[in-house]
């Protein structure tokens, strides 16, 4: 089962679902292990809930609902406007930065194939032109900026668990069931994003090798 584990937002003030968790829990004489055990989480997940450390997803908020015999709207309406504004801000953010890497990236290459065309004459470096290794040089700095920003990209869905506040913010809204799955798919397996950056690098890599050595020859 999903923790939903969110890392906490800048914001002003506790949010208002972490109040209602415990003094539901405390209502009803359930301890901390007892709700974990309930719903299939650790108990420190509870606790990071409950102390607004972490925000849990809304398979957690379902079964959340159903133990203390309450609705998922009810949970979370005092942090609706709250999650709204974050998806807003931070899909803004992330929209910007993907643009920017696809940019960078692209220029990245157009160097690479200008300097090698302009700049044909032979260097004393292995088989490689001048204009490889002048290509080459800004191809790494244009990309290492592009990488960069999938960086961030990255660093800011973990540090507010975008996903998670997207699947919530779309459930109030009536545009997913109570079981959404797919939009889960980076949190669940939060390993998977790392995969495929290091293969999409190690491609790029063998890409840009495979191209120089043409062009030198």
């Amino acid at each position: 089962m999903l923790n939903g584990a969110a890392k906490s937002i800048e914001r002003h003030g506790q949010m208002e679902l972490s109040r209602q968790l415990k003094t539901r829990r405390e209502e009803q004489g359930l301890s901390q292990d007892e709700v974990a055990k309930a719903i299939f989480v650790s108990r420190q997940t509870i606790s990071n809930w409950e102390t607004d450390k972490t925000y849990p997803d809304v398979q957690s908020l379902l079964l959340l609902s159903q133990l203390y015999d309450t609705s998922i709207d009810e949970l979370v309406r005092g942090d609706a406007g709250r999650i709204q504004q974050v998806v807003e801000r931070d899909s803004r953010k992330m929209r910007l930065l993907s643009y920017g890497m696809i940019g960078f990236s692209l220029l990245a290459f157009l160097f690479l194939l200008g300097f090698s065309l302009a700049w044909p004459e032979p260097s004393s470096f292995a088989r490689m032109s001048k204009g490889n290794i002048a290509g080459g040089v800004t191809f790494i700095v244009l990309y290492a900026i592009g990488f960069g920003m999938a960086i961030a990209i990255d660093r800011l869905k973990k540090k507010h668990d975008i996903v998670t506040y997207r699947e919530i913010d779309r459930f109030l809204k009536g545009e997913i069931g109570e079981e959404p799955d797919s939009e889960g798919l980076a949190r669940k397996h939060p390993a998977l994003g790392v995969v495929v950056k290091l293969l999409g690098g190690a491609a790029i890599g063998l890409l840009l090798a495979g191209l120089l050595l043409a062009l030198g020859g």
